[in-house]
């Protein structure tokens, strides 16, 4: 029996360093959201799918600005992986995921 109950919770990921990362590289992932902390920039960030380790996946979310103090829901799928690109140099991201299958 399929469960009927949406599970809130997450891995979390904590991103502190410009650059490009993955998640579960190979394997199916599903974004819950990102939380930015107390930073002096806004955050941002790009999101790919089907990727390992780089940015020449399929483009998810182009260069998106967070800002700091938040929490913003993504609730998302991503097939093979998600890479993600920070490009400013105040980062402080986390990501929170869990495994899609």
């Amino acid at each position: 029996m399929a469960s009927i109950y949406v599970r809130e919770c997450g891995t979390p990921l904590r991103v502190v360093a410009s650059g490009v990362g993955t998640i579960g590289a190979g394997r199916n992932v599903a974004l819950l959201g990102i939380a930015v902390a107390s930073v002096l920039t806004a955050q941002a960030v790009q999101l790919f799918s089907q990727t390992a380790g780089s940015t020449t996946g399929i483009t998810v979310l182009g260069t998106m600005t967070l800002a700091a103090n938040t929490f913003t829901p993504l609730p998302g799928y991503f097939a093979l992986g998600l890479t993600y690109a920070v490009s400013n140099e105040d980062v402080d991201l986390t990501f929170f995921w869990n495994p899609a299958d």
